[in-house]
């Protein structure tokens, strides 16, 4: 668990297959990290991916352990998801453990006070379970507050904050697909709205390894002692490893040089020579790359391509990535040392057009630094979930919804009662009269159930209309509770805004543009929907029958009757013996439908303003409780899940 605190300082360690880079910033402050001098050979700032044992001099990293002699193993390009095997863990221990060693002694800022948080990558087709059991292996060399993100989330980061790379307005908020070409593979990931979908498979291993075993045996064939160079090679792994670390540098210094100069010179070369014991004798292994050589390598059939060249291969990953994206990317982000070279960026543009492919000045540290953003990302998205944990674990939001439950109450009643007299009661009245309904208590019972199926069924918004109103009334007033929390994390408070609620037909539905939230944020409208249809039921079925029978138009209709029937004794004992007489029916037919029908008619808006204010009593007093521990739960569910989405944006 990464440790938190405001002058955390973090790490972005990006052990690659073929290079390992470290960058550096701090939780406190809003800076590009810096890349960390690790003490390698050249400027310092990358180690090959390489370690080894000495007899004598110990543990031996970078080009150190390419260069020594006698060494009693010596590892190159062993990151892998098989982080069982021996081959693997034990590399990655020596490796780790080095090289953050040295980078402590290198840096006063990762042994003084303040705590250090160190953050590796992983590819994106690593599960949480790999990625888990991948930090608890580096937790093992001793390093502390160990945390492995996606690289594919850490190149999103870099794109964003170092400044080093041009992004339009909105196009990181739209569909990116991340391109990170290494050493042993091609990642291809589809990040959409700053959420990380699945890798993109490509079908094949497509790392640029396989580029300098073919510049290496390309080189051998035309080698006057081939043959002794080979037998050589197959006795030592040592020595093919390091002939293939000199191809790869040639390969990079062909593609660091300015293309200008292979035009203007087709016999230019680039390359490095390199001294071989051999069974008969000393042989100089030399690297010659003119354009010329560098195109035969790189359209030579690859058996493990399926006899495609590695530039057919990549265009055909790139074709792949764009048809199962299913739409044109809004931006590509090339990382990984092996995106210098120039024609890959050449079929990117080819493929996804040219203002759409981008490129870090430093590609090949453009990981580091981005993990060292991650981290920090990190840690203050931690701070901030823990205050908005902290808002929805209070009564703040319970209290709020508390208040303005009456208003819930009086819309409901007005919901159940506007309009009834029309639709309900003097239909009711009429089936009544004619005997198809026994007793006025069962017209009573009958309207209770006509009015429950109306309010709930397929096609009605009378009742999602209402809650779909007094939900977005809330709205202004939750943002008020976060607008606070989103300006202490530099957050747009516009990112935990509760999107507004609509009705279609009789479904409430909550527009969101990200894909990966809407179903969560519909939790809000539905936990309202049901609680209120329950409450509803709970009502009309309960004491919503007598209620009814007793307030409103059907009072009416019951002091008619008893009052045809001449009763005698009190009115309230008249009415209710009423209400269970099953009255024949020439009686009910005295005294004329139409008279009562206008009664009924004249004073259909009081009496049922009369019901509505006691169905809204009802209401609170049946399901009031519920209403506001249900209610406030599902704010809370919903403010939790903008608030993983709003973490994205801190940077």
């Amino acid at each position: 668990m990464a440790k938190v605190s405001g002058s955390t300082v973090i790490v972005g360690f990006d052990l690659g297959h073929g290079e390992t880079a470290l960058a550096k910033t701090y939780a406190d402050k809003s800076a590009p990290p810096v890349v960390l001098d690790i003490g390698s050979t050249g400027a310092g700032r990358q180690h090959v991916t390489a370690v080894a044992e000495h007899p004598t001099r110990g543990v031996l990293v970078g080009r150190e352990a390419t260069e020594a002699r006698g060494v009693t193993s010596l590892y190159l390009a062993f990151k892998s998801p098989e982080i069982d095997r021996d081959d693997v863990r034990t590399p990655v221990h020596l490796f780790v453990d080095k090289v953050g060693r040295d980078a402590r002694e290198r840096d006063q800022d990762l042994t003084g006070s303040r705590p250090v948080n160190w953050v590796f990558g992983a590819p994106s087709g690593w599960d949480a379970d790999l990625r888990r059991a991948y930090a608890e292996l580096l937790g093992r060399t001793g390093l502390p507050n160990v945390e492995v993100v996606p690289e594919s989330r850490a190149a999103m980061l870099y794109a964003r904050d170092s400044g080093e790379v041009r992004v339009e307005a909105g196009q990181l908020e739209g569909t990116v697909l991340v391109v990170d070409l290494g050493s042993s593979t091609a990642d291809f990931t589809s990040v959409f709205g700053h959420r990380t979908g699945p890798p993109i498979d490509a079908g094949v291993q497509l790392g640029a390894g396989l580029i300098d075993r073919t510049i290496l045996e390309r080189q051998l064939d035309r080698h006057p002692m081939r043959d002794a160079l080979r037998e050589t090679l197959q006795d030592s792994r040592f020595e093919r490893l390091r002939l293939e670390l000199l191809c790869r540098e040639a390969k990079e210094t062909f593609f660091r040089t300015d293309p200008s100069r292979f035009v203007d010179d087709p016999e230019a070369t680039v390359g490095g020579t390199r001294k071989v014991a051999t069974r008969t004798g000393n042989a100089y292994f030399e690297v010659e790359l003119t354009a010329a050589e560098m195109t035969a390598a790189l359209d030579a059939a690859q058996p493990s391509l399926g006899g495609r060249s590695w530039r057919q291969a990549f265009r055909d990953a790139l074709d792949e990535a764009a048809d199962r994206l299913g739409r044109q990317p809004d931006m590509v982000l090339l990382t990984g040392g092996a995106s210098r070279m120039h024609f890959v960026q050449e079929e990117a543009r080819e493929v996804f057009g040219a203002d759409r492919v981008l490129l870090g000045l430093e590609p090949e540290v453009a990981i580091a630094r981005g993990l060292a953003l991650a981290g920090r990302m990190s840690l203050r998205a931690a701070g901030f979930r823990a205050d908005i944990r902290k808002l929805v674990k209070g009564d703040r939001i319970g209290s709020l919804v508390q208040d303005r439950l009456s208003s819930l109450g009086d819309r409901l009643g007005a919901a159940v009662a506007d309009g009834m007299t029309e639709r309900h009661v003097i239909p009711a009245f009429r089936r009544w009269r004619t005997g198809e309904i026994a007793t006025l208590d069962g017209m009573a019972a009958g309207i209770s159930r006509a009015l429950h199926a109306e309010l709930t069924e397929p096609g009605s918004p009378r009742l999602t209309g209402v809650i779909a109103e007094w939900q977005n009334e809330l709205r202004p007033e939750l943002e008020e509770l976060t607008r606070p929390i989103c300006h202490r994390w530099h957050i747009p408070p516009s990112a935990m805004e509760l999107p507004a609620v609509q009705v279609s037909g009789s479904e409430i539905a909550v527009p969101f543009d990200s894909a990966a939230a809407t179903q969560v944020l519909d939790n809000i409208a539905k936990v309202v929907n049901v609680v209120v249809a329950g409450v509803i039921a709970m009502t009309l079925f309960g004491a919503g029958t007598a209620l009814i029978a007793t307030t409103g138009p059907i009072a009416v209709v019951i002091a008619f009757v008893v009052l045809l029937a001449g009763a005698d004794e009190a009115r309230e004992a008249a009415m209710a013996r009423a209400r269970q007489a099953n009255i024949p029916v020439l009686m009910r037919k005295v005294g004329g439908e139409n008279r009562l029908v206008t009664k009924l008619r004249q004073g259909a808006a009081a009496q049922e303003a009369e019901l509505a204010a006691a169905f809204s009593a009802q209401f609170l007093d049946d399901g009031g409780q519920k209403l506001v521990s249900e209610i406030a739960k599902g704010i809370a569910d919903d403010l939790e899940a903008l608030a993983r989405e709003a973490e994205l944006l801190i940077s």
